[in-house]
């Protein structure tokens, strides 16, 4: 009975050290993740950046060019606390551009990359395999500035409804914690919003965001 006793003792004592090793080794995995930080969040600031055009015209010709460019510092204000944050070094800091051809009254062609040549003149393209219907875009740091610019190019006629997407959880080389959220809207620009009306009647579109129409 002696002898039963104890190895249900020991049977107690050894799950017992069990557990404590499963909580220490969990312990070590999240603390050690992140360089050390612990509770890694997957956004913790938001940052709004800046796209023009330019000609910002509603008309252009086949072959004529519509450059796109956003210029900003690294250093950026938070939209939640209104603190400026040294957001330098970002790792995968990128946007992604895509048109659609507005044809008629809830008649549109979502792809239509294939009807522009594109010609990048500061940034990195990012490698894809759907190019016809999105190219994206790493942004080029230069003098404490991030810095993108393309040409646009048509290379047939229609009305063209462009997009341009928002970076999310941006992460810096010195930081896989800390993420950022950017928001890419258009200012300074003639957006020619009342275009969508050709595909979206009745669709009233506010200024600002990602999307430019010609």
């Amino acid at each position: 009975m002696e002898l039963i006793q104890f190895f249900n003792i020991m049977v107690i004592r050894s799950r017992k050290w069990i557990l404590i090793a499963l909580i220490t080794v969990s312990a070590i995995n999240i603390f050690g993740d992140c360089h050390k930080k612990p509770f890694c969040q997957n956004s913790v600031y938001n940052f709004d950046i800046a796209i023009r055009a330019f000609p910002d015209i509603d008309s252009v010709h086949i072959g004529d060019t519509i450059f796109f460019e956003i210029n900003e510092p690294v250093f950026l204000t938070d939209l939640s606390s209104g603190t400026s944050i040294d957001f330098s070094n970002a790792q995968n800091l990128t946007t992604t551009v895509g048109l659609s051809k507005l044809i008629s009254d809830n008649l549109y062609i979502v792809y239509a990359n294939s009807n522009f040549k594109f010609y990048l003149i500061s940034g990195y393209q990012v490698s894809r395999p759907d190019t016809n219907q999105f190219r994206e875009y790493r942004f080029l740091e230069l003098g404490q500035r991030y810095q993108l610019k393309f040409g646009l190019v048509p290379q047939d006629t229609g009305v063209y409804k462009m997009f341009v997407g928002n970076a999310l959880n941006v992460f810096r080389e010195s930081d896989n914690c800390s993420k950022a959220n950017f928001g890419i809207n258009f200012r300074n620009t003639n957006q020619h919003l009342y275009l969508n009306q050709v595909s979206f009647p009745g669709v009233i579109l506010q200024p600002g965001g990602g999307v430019y129409l010609f």
